[in-house]
């Protein structure tokens, strides 16, 4: 076997991990995003929103 071929076999064949983790930590990200943004956490978004110019009075 062509010693290329045989060191490019090698690099692959943990690839699929790597696929795997790509798709768990994608599902994850889009529940995160999901639960932030929600409509029932709108009110305390908009409350959070408004925060920096409620909060320290002092000029």
């Amino acid at each position: 076997m062509n010693p290329l071929f045989a060191e490019a076999a090698n690099t692959v064949q943990g690839t699929w991990v790597m696929g795997v983790m790509t798709g768990v930590f994608l599902v994850f990200f889009i529940g995160w995003v999901f639960w932030a943004y929600h409509p029932s956490r709108k009110a305390y978004l908009e409350e959070v929103a408004k925060m920096p110019f409620s909060e320290g009075g002092e000029s």
